[in-house]
């Protein structure tokens, strides 16, 4: 009977050896394909979570800059775009006061064809400004993390919505001495995180 259990023993032992050694492989190779799915996904993930910026230009900046000093105030929309499936825009208003002329930016939420599937009131944090045409790191802007005013009818689902941002970004004549209109142009931006 010693003998049958030794024997019986180094046949599970063999058996369960072998068994092993394909398992351990099939692991390793497991572990490899994950490890290269989980690289696929994540460079996918860092695509997509980035912050997106729309850039608009604004030309002719003197005649717009003299409506709004004739007709009290100028309103100028850039087209719409899709940014994380939102339909934006910005808006400036030029607006006279106090012998300069008030700089406002703004962000618009637009109506768009996928905003049942979006998440309403928009809670995403962005940036309006405008960028230096030589150094693009000198900006003015103002950032907004919309999550903070749930209530504010602008983040809500797009119905005529009016624009969220800064009444006075700055003026005209900062803008101008400070050297951000070059070849009576203005180069704004928005940035929309995730």
């Amino acid at each position: 009977l010693t003998e049958q259990l030794k024997d019986l023993s180094l046949v599970c032992t063999t058996g369960f050896a072998k068994e092993l050694e394909v398992l351990h492989a099939a692991v390793t190779d497991y572990k490899e394909h994950v490890s290269k799915e989980l690289q696929l996904q994540g460079a996918k993930l860092s695509v997509v979570l980035r912050p997106k910026t729309v850039h608009w230009y604004i030309e002719n900046w003197a005649e717009l800059k003299k409506q709004a000093v004739e007709e009290g105030h100028k309103n100028f929309y850039s087209p719409i775009r899709t940014v994380h499936g939102y339909n934006v825009s910005q808006c400036i208003v030029l607006q006279p006061e106090d012998n300069q002329v008030r700089f406002g930016c703004y962000m618009y939420l637009n109506p768009g064809e996928h905003d049942v599937q979006l998440e309403w009131p928009f809670r995403n944090v962005y940036t309006i400004g405008v960028i230096h045409p030589k150094d693009q790191s000198n900006v003015i802007s103002f950032k907004v993390n919309a999550g903070w005013y749930e209530d504010e009818p602008s983040f809500h689902e797009p119905k005529g919505n009016r624009g969220f941002g800064r009444p006075r970004l700055s003026t005209a004549e900062k803008l101008e001495e400070d050297g951000f209109v070059e070849n009576d142009k203005l180069h704004l931006f928005l940035e929309i995180e995730p």
